[in-house]
C-alpha cells in the first residue's frame, strides 16, 4: 500500500472512531453523586441557598426549650421595631420571614400547657405568617406608617401568646401558682349558655329586646366602629366574630367602675345579650383580649336621648 493510501486509511479509521458511541481512550469517570440531603431533597437545599435568610435559619440550632424559643421570637420582633424606629426598612423583609418559624418553635415547646391555653397559642401562631406578610409588604413599599401598624398587630398576637403561660414560664422561672391563662375568667353567674362572667354586666336586663344591634369583629377592628343605642330601649347586642383564629371581646366600662356591657366570642363564634342604658352619652368600646386594644381594636358607643333616631 502506498504512503498516500495508508494515510487515507488511517484518517478514515480515526473518523469512524470519533463517530462511535464507544470512547477511544480510557473510560471516563462517572460524575460524583450529589451528597444526600438529610432533611429534604436537593431542590430544597438549592432553594435554601438561593435565599440567604432562609438558609441561615435552617442552619441555626433549634431552640433548646420554651424560654429559648420565646427569646428568639422576641429578638426578631425587637430588631424589626428598631429598624422601624430608625427609618431603615430594608432588612424587615428577611427578618419577618423568621417570625413564623419562631412562633412555631414556641408552640412545639408548649406541650405542658392546658389544652385551652395551648389552643390559644396555636391560634396565635397561625396568625403570625399573615402579620409577617403585612410587615414585609409594607416595608418593601417603603410605607413606614403601614409597617408600624403591622408591628402593632404583631405585638397583639404575641401578647395573646404570652398571656397563656404562668408568670415566669417564658423567662425560665416557672411560678408555682396555677394560672388559667385567660384574660376574662368566666366562672360564676351565667347570662348565656356557654358564656359566663364573674359579675353580671351592669346594663344587662331580663327583658324582651325591642331592637337589635349586630357588631362584627375582625383583626383588629369592630364593624361598625361607632355603635348607637337609644336610651331606655332594651337592645339585643350580638358580637359576631368573623375571625377563624382569634377570640374577641366587646366591653363597655361604667364611669364609676364595672362593666356596662361585656360580650366574648370565640373564633367564628357569637355572643349576645340584652342591654339597656338609660343615660345618654358616649362610651369607649374595647376588645380586652391581650394586645387587641393596643392594636387599635376600639370604638365608640353613642347612647342617644329618648326619642332620637338611631
Amino acid at each position: 500500500m502506498s504512503s498516500t493510501a495508508l494515510l487515507i486509511a488511517s484518517f478514515l479509521a480515526f473518523a469512524l472512531a470519533c463517530g462511535s458511541d464507544e470512547p477511544i481512550g480510557p473510560a471516563a469517570e462517572p460524575p460524583a453523586a450529589a451528597p444526600a440531603q438529610p432533611n429534604g431533597t436537593a431542590e430544597d437545599a438549592h432553594a435554601g441557598m438561593n435565599h440567604g435568610g432562609a438558609a441561615h435559619e435552617a442552619g441555626a440550632e433549634a431552640p433548646a426549650d420554651l424560654p429559648s424559643a420565646w427569646a428568639a421570637l422576641q429578638r426578631t420582633r425587637d430588631a424589626i421595631a428598631a429598624e422601624i424606629a430608625s427609618g431603615e426598612l430594608g432588612g424587615i423583609h428577611e427578618r419577618s420571614e423568621a417570625l413564623a418559624r419562631s412562633a412555631q418553635a414556641v408552640l412545639e415547646r408548649s406541650a405542658a400547657l392546658a389544652p385551652e391555653q395551648r389552643a390559644r397559642v396555636e391560634s396565635a401562631a397561625k396568625q403570625v405568617p399573615a402579620v409577617a406578610g403585612k410587615l414585609h409588604e409594607a416595608a418593601d413599599a417603603g410605607d413606614a406608617e403601614r409597617t408600624s401598624a403591622a408591628l402593632k398587630q404583631l405585638d397583639a398576637v404575641l401578647e395573646l401568646m404570652r398571656a397563656q403561660y404562668t408568670p415566669g414560664a417564658l423567662e425560665g422561672a416557672e411560678s408555682p401558682e396555677q394560672h388559667d391563662g385567660a384574660t376574662h375568667h368566666h366562672d360564676a353567674t351565667s347570662h348565656l349558655a356557654g358564656h359566663e362572667h364573674t359579675k353580671r354586666p351592669l346594663a344587662w336586663v331580663d327583658a324582651a329586646a325591642e331592637e337589635t344591634l349586630v357588631v362584627k369583629s375582625t383583626e383588629f377592628a369592630f364593624e361598625p366602629t361607632t355603635l348607637q343605642l337609644r336610651a331606655g330601649v332594651a337592645t339585643r347586642i350580638e358580637l359576631d366574630n368573623r375571625s377563624a383564629l382569634v377570640e374577641h371581646s366587646l366591653l363597655v366600662r361604667a364611669p364609676g367602675g364595672g362593666d356596662l356591657i361585656h360580650l366574648h366570642a370565640g373564633p367564628k363564634g357569637t355572643d349576645a345579650g340584652t342591654y339597656r342604658l338609660d343615660s345618654p352619652g358616649t362610651y369607649e368600646v374595647l376588645c380586652t383580649i391581650p394586645g387587641h386594644t393596643e392594636a387599635g381594636m376600639v370604638g365608640k358607643l353613642v347612647v342617644l336621648a329618648a326619642g332620637a333616631k338611631a
